[in-house]
């Protein structure tokens, strides 16, 4: 049995470094082949060295390079190198716990499972009062996701057999950072389950996530709402085909209640933290903003489809 581990990469060598310090800990399962693809995607920083001195029995590893900027780039490179029966998931900023492998592996390999949500904590040192469950799984914490039914994951902790590769063939480019900013993993996983298979749960198998303290920031939280508000107008009117009936409209309701909002509540979050509403509003109105310019273009899929349209320009 062969399993594939992918970590997509760009110009995050400390964190890289410490990821890969992590894996050396995890136990890899007797008579497992299992491989380590860290996906390059356009380093010019320390990362070649960081793979230089990585050395772990029972793990091969492999320096992929992809030039298409952006992790569903690097994900879709991921799944034609990968060599193994089933392809891990894991971010360039977690900790492993010393099971991930083997976790991850059991549903699908004892019980037949498609995919695997994995679980994902926000590291200790990162938490803070003020934060909501949205905030956290905006720091793509799992606390969201269905305990015994997942209907999606989250990419920093996931695995696939490769068999699913055979209807859902790869991530959509535009999604995910390094492009539209979010939404990869929700599209994949939605086309995953409408093609008939089955995420296992996984939670109980977490990896810490130590993302940049400056992600934390007011302005980061709003970039990560208006990104995130793209993003899902992209799902909505190429995927879901949401109908743009009133669009103008909606942008300037939207734009108005974040106004009206913000005119209300004076007192903002110093340094870090923003308020819950206002990213609400900002989501809806970027969501708004964006159905409407997306509703001017072709759609990329059949209705819930599993596979770009044939005649579609599309990544």
């Amino acid at each position: 049995m062969k399993a594939s581990i992918a970590i997509v990469t760009r110009n995050r060598a400390e964190h890289l470094a410490a990821t890969l310090d992590s894996l050396r800990q995890v136990v890899v399962p007797a008579g497992l082949d299992c491989e380590l693809m860290v996906i390059d995607n356009g380093s010019t920083d320390e990362t070649s060295r960081v793979l230089e001195l990585f050395e772990r029995d029972g793990i091969s590893v492999r320096h992929v390079f992809e030039s298409k900027r952006g992790k569903s780039a690097g994900m879709n490179r991921a799944f034609i190198e990968a060599r193994g029966d089933f392809i891990l998931s894991a971010d360039d900023d977690v900790r492993f716990p010393a099971d991930w492998i083997g976790g991850m592996l059991k549903p699908m390999v004892d019980a037949g499972a498609d995919a695997v949500a994995g679980g994902v904590v926000l590291a200790p040192d990162l938490l803070r009062p003020w934060m909501t469950s949205m905030h956290r799984a905006w720091l793509a914490e799992t606390c969201w996701l269905d305990r015994g039914n997942p209907q999606s994951y989250v990419g920093a902790n996931m695995a696939i057999a490769r068999h699913v590769l055979d209807r859902v063939p790869n991530y959509d480019s535009s999604l995910g950072p390094g492009a539209l900013g979010y939404c990869d993993d929700v599209l994949f996983s939605s086309q995953l389950i409408r093609a008939g298979y089955r995420i296992a749960d996984g939670l109980n198998v977490c990896v810490i996530h130590h993302p940049e303290k400056d992600r934390l920031t007011r302005k980061a939280w709003l970039d990560a709402a208006w990104s995130r508000g793209l993003s899902q107008a992209y799902v909505g009117h190429h995927w879901e085909h949401w109908p743009c009936r009133g669009g103008k409209l909606k942008t300037v309701r939207t734009a108005a209640a974040l106004r009206w909002w913000r005119m209300s509540h004076s007192r903002r979050f110093e340094g870090e933290g923003c308020d819950e509403s206002e990213l609400r509003l900002v989501f809806k109105h970027a969501m708004a903003v964006a159905h409407l310019r997306e509703a001017k273009h072709s759609r990329f899929y059949e209705k819930h489809g599993l596979r770009a349209c044939r005649n579609c320009v599309h990544g």
